[in-house]
């Protein structure tokens, strides 16, 4: 029958472990404090969550341990009446091992600066770093394969075929997948987690410069009120195409403007546009891009349009209202629509979310130096975890 065993103590799984049904009780520890790092004076092994006997002469099977059971190794308790210490005790416990340990003391106060001026103080240092120890505590209390709080562990091994436990087992081992491959990705493709800037090009209206956003997965080329007004087309805008641009948010639509001369490079090339109320002064759509079979060349970093070839802005090229314009509703989407139908287009748009983390993480990340928006974005792209934010930090 095969047999696994988890080491609560090394945080390894060992196993399947091919071993006989009727194997002495006594033969099978020797086994595994060989192969598991168990040390009969300070482990014990449990099957259900109950002390198996060392010196015990009956067969696994005997004593109930049938296949594919799962064995936890864990330390020996001194006593059921050893009480944990409150949050408030193991705070001031540390304060205290400072006070006493000079050089301990000059490490912590060379690594954080400021904890010197609070180190006698035991209520303003409870306040300040009591959430961090406890964090750190917290985490080597959780000394199993799943890194979750030991009573839930119990719970779940002591009876592991229960379905909301399988289930529950189920979902832990994904997260662990998970975050391995998180990993893999911070230390090898570390460039997926840094933010990519928008695609944009240089062109002319009428003789002015615009910064324009090239955008595939909008189905209209679109050109802003404040835009048609600087570039002498506002007075070409047929109203029959008024309508709403409805998303986050609702935007006026004041028409189209059916076709107007566009400079990219020296080529100028015809291009119509929806006229909308918008803080994006222009953003190619797809209906252009498949009128002129642009191409867009990434790796190559351009646009080749119309016989056109020009190149991509870099970050710094592009101005950051443009940027900031753009988070709150992206990659427009407006139905073409003819005069007689009234047209209502649709905006559809993925608001960024905004999610909560506890104060204390806050505290901890911004200690390292880093701005409140700088952690807040950071923990984002970490899905709250703040070991791996502090590594984006860091990049």
């Amino acid at each position: 029958m095969k047999i696994t065993i988890s080491n609560e103590i090394t945080d390894q799984v060992y196993g399947p472990l091919d071993v006989s049904s009727d194997m002495p009780l006594q033969d099978f520890f020797a086994l595994v404090q060989f192969d598991c790092g168990f040390e009969e004076d300070k482990h014990e092994l449990l099957h259900n969550m109950k002390p198996l006997r060392a010196g015990e002469t009956k067969t696994m099977q005997e004593v109930g341990i049938s296949d594919d059971e799962l064995l936890v190794i864990r330390q020996k308790r001194t006593g059921s009446t050893e009480q944990v210490p409150s949050e408030e005790e193991y705070v001031e416990r540390v304060r205290q091992e400072l006070l006493h340990d000079a050089s301990l003391r000059n490490q912590l106060f060379s690594q954080t600066p400021g904890i010197e001026e609070i180190i006698n103080d035991a209520q303003r240092f409870r306040e300040r770093v009591g959430p961090f120890l406890m964090q750190g505590r917290n985490h080597k209390q959780a000394q199993n394969p799943f890194g979750i709080p030991q009573n839930e562990y119990r719970e779940l091994m002591s009876n592991p075929d229960d379905a909301k436990n399988q289930e529950r087992i189920t979902e832990l081992i994904n997260q662990q997948e998970i975050d391995e491959q998180m990993r893999n990705a911070l230390e090898f493709t570390p460039e997926v987690f840094t933010p990519v800037h928008m695609l944009y090009i240089n062109l002319e209206i009428n003789g002015h410069p615009v910064k324009a956003f090239v955008d595939s997965g909008a189905q209209a080329t679109i050109i802003s009120t404040k835009l048609a007004q600087r570039t002498g087309l506002f007075r070409l805008i047929d109203k029959r195409f008024q309508g709403q641009a409805r998303g986050v948010g609702t935007s006026n639509i004041l028409g189209r403007i059916h076709t107007a001369q566009v400079k990219i490079e020296t080529q100028y090339i015809p291009c119509s546009f929806t006229v909308l109320d918008t803080h994006v002064d222009m953003l190619l759509g797809l209906d252009m891009l498949k009128r002129h079979q642009a191409c867009i060349d990434l790796k190559n970093n351009v646009l080749k349009i119309a016989g056109a070839e020009t190149k991509f802005l870099s970050e710094a090229e592009i101005p950051k209202e443009l940027e900031e314009a753009l988070t709150g509703a992206t990659e427009k989407k407006i139905s073409s629509q003819l005069p007689s139908e009234n047209p209502r287009p649709v905006l559809e748009a993925n608001p960024s979310s905004t999610r909560q983390y506890p104060e204390s993480t806050m505290n901890q990340l911004m200690s390292l130096g880093f701005s409140r928006n700088e952690v807040l974005k950071a923990l984002n792209q970490a899905n709250g975890n703040p070991d791996i934010a502090a590594a984006l930090l860091f990049q």
